[in-house]
């Protein structure tokens, strides 16, 4: 889009508040949990995105030998020491920028994952539509997609907003975003302003993606839904923003 984002932009702006700003809650081991279910016994799983092992080292911890791809070299600097307990090969994160053609780890997999809002980060529809393609070629027969996502619905005007995250004795964090109706694009910083250094931008983006091109992009790759929810919290909100489907 020419405006400055990469694939490595959230990973590079996020990795070293990552584990401290989104740790691991109720919805996490639910989807650790469900993911497992789908795997088998020390099933195969590629998680898309993998960050710092949000999902990956539960998911290795408990006998599924899990690879990870990411476009960040910063997150999977994290991963490494998050899963440093694991033994070898438990837990392989690869960097791989997934808009792009570069060959994925071979598989067949079990699982393939695209987790926290991972499809929405792709932005351009093409890539994201890719990404079941390519998704269903690394699948062993009757494996399954997991793909988390967050589906509000796209203003009719564009939006501008600045809230307020965090508030510490040291610090500030606020939000900034653009959102682009036209694109269904919303584009945006977390600004951390901290006491006796540099303001921090810490820049994201995202399309805000429709259940209808989830499902019309997983049949155009072969899948057919298994089944959907609106989290992985043990008593999902079916009000909440967001679903999980299995494919």
């Amino acid at each position: 889009m020419g405006d400055g984002f990469a694939a490595h932009t959230y990973g590079q702006g996020f990795a070293d508040v990552y584990d401290r700003w989104y740790p691991p809650d109720d919805a996490t081991a639910g989807a650790v949990a469900a993911i497992g279910e789908l795997a088998g016994p020390q099933g195969r799983v590629l998680e898309l995105g993998v960050g710092t092992g949000r999902l990956a080292v539960p998911l290795a911890e408990a006998g599924h030998p899990v690879v990870g791809l990411d476009a960040s070299t910063e997150m999977l600097e994290r991963l490494a020491v998050n899963a440093a307990h694991l033994p070898a090969g438990a837990l392989v994160g690869v960097e791989v920028d997934l808009t792009s053609a570069t060959a994925w780890p071979e598989g067949p997999f079990a699982v393939v994952v695209a987790a926290f809002n991972l499809v929405c980060n792709l932005v351009d529809p093409a890539a994201q539509a890719s990404m079941f393609r390519r998704s269903a070629a690394a699948l062993a027969p009757g494996g399954h997609l997991v793909v988390e996502s967050f589906v509000p619905a796209l203003p009719e005007h564009r939006q501008r907003h600045l809230e307020l995250r965090e508030v510490r004795a040291e610090s500030v964090v606020l939000i900034a975003s653009d959102t682009d109706p036209v694109e269904g694009v919303v584009t945006g910083s977390h600004i951390e302003l901290r006491d006796g250094e540099p303001v921090r931008l810490r820049p994201w983006r995202l399309r805000l993606t429709s259940i209808e091109e989830l499902d019309g992009w997983a049949e155009a790759a072969g899948f057919e839904l298994v089944r959907s929810r609106p989290g992985w919290a043990p008593e999902p909100d079916a009000e909440a923003p967001g679903v999980s489907r299995v494919a």
